[in-house]
């Protein structure tokens, strides 16, 4: 069994919730905690934390992490699946507010360090929680290994998450951790089919049908249809490569580009990422699909 500690943007995105449901579910995966990053990092817990109550998890600490990047400004945006919150946001701050005083940083090293072999951190936003950690406490390269959903090998293409914080994500790239990077070269071609959307909104499951509504909350607001399962295929990775194929590369963050800014570029060099170059999609998402609605 693997051990996690789950690095999240939940709430904007569907692919977060999904993700969430997908390491829940995986008895390859023990998950430690869950961490949340980037703007209302509050609503972003509640959402991790209403999942979990609907399935009746109540033993995995999650911890508000950072709201702003390193260097830029707060993003404002309320997490557009909060309307799925309904009222339950006073019960679920009791549950977490004030349980976990120290910092993220250090809430994540006090994983690692007592965890008995490795820790897999899975990071599915930006990479801010996790430069935080890496830099307060450099030994966790020696402890734990990363899969992060970010990036962009293929084209010129900032991607969401390595956008969101560029300095973080340069100082997880050049810090040594051992890296997958899970990245748009492969995680676009894994959609969710009209057939496969109705099979999971038709589920009597208690967690899918609250994941459901945050669906509805994120189509209304994205004017889209079918998630795109970036996230999931991050979580699955921790576990298992069967559905990728990886190859060793040199990545560089770009952080002064007037246009280029948080481009994942491949430079020469010694090699500091297993980058994800292709993708068994038909055969993730019926694994996805099996998984979820057990």
């Amino acid at each position: 069994m693997v051990n996690i500690v789950l690095d999240t943007d939940i709430g904007d995105d569907i692919d977060d919730a999904l993700a969430l449901l997908l390491a829940l579910k995986s008895p390859e995966l023990n998950v430690k905690a869950i961490l949340t990053v980037c703007g209302d990092v509050e609503t972003r817990a509640m959402l991790a934390l209403r999942i979990m109550e609907e399935m009746n998890v109540r033993d995995i600490p999650v911890k508000a992490g950072s709201s702003k990047p390193l260097l830029e400004s707060r993003p404002t945006d309320k997490p557009n699946q909060a309307v799925a919150l309904e009222g339950w946001e006073s019960r679920l701050l009791d549950r977490w507010r004030g349980h976990y005083r120290m910092s993220v940083a250090d809430f994540i090293a006090s994983f690692i360090e007592e965890s008995k072999g490795e820790t897999v951190i899975v990071s599915v936003g930006p990479l801010t929680n996790i430069a935080l950690a890496l830099a307060s406490n450099p030994w966790i390269v020696d402890k734990a290994r990363l899969v992060m959903m970010g990036g962009c090998f293929s084209r010129q293409v900032a991607e969401y998450n390595i956008r969101r914080d560029p300095e973080a994500a340069r100082i997880v790239f050049e810090s040594g951790i051992p890296l997958t990077m899970v990245g748009l070269d492969v995680t676009l071609k894994c959609i969710m089919n009209d057939k496969q959307i109705e099979a999971f909104k038709s589920s009597k499951l208690r967690e899918v049908r609250f994941v459901s509504k945050m669906m509805d909350a994120w189509m209304h607001c994205a004017k889209s249809r079918n998630p795109i399962l970036h996230d999931p295929l991050a979580v699955a990775v921790s576990f298992t490569e069967n559905f990728v194929t990886v190859k060793p590369m040199r990545i560089s963050v770009e952080v002064r580009g007037e246009y280029t800014r948080g481009f994942t570029v491949p430079v020469e060099g010694a090699p500091n990422a297993n980058v994800c170059v292709d993708v068994k999609n038909d055969a993730f998402l019926d694994f996805y699909m099996k998984r979820v609605l057990e």
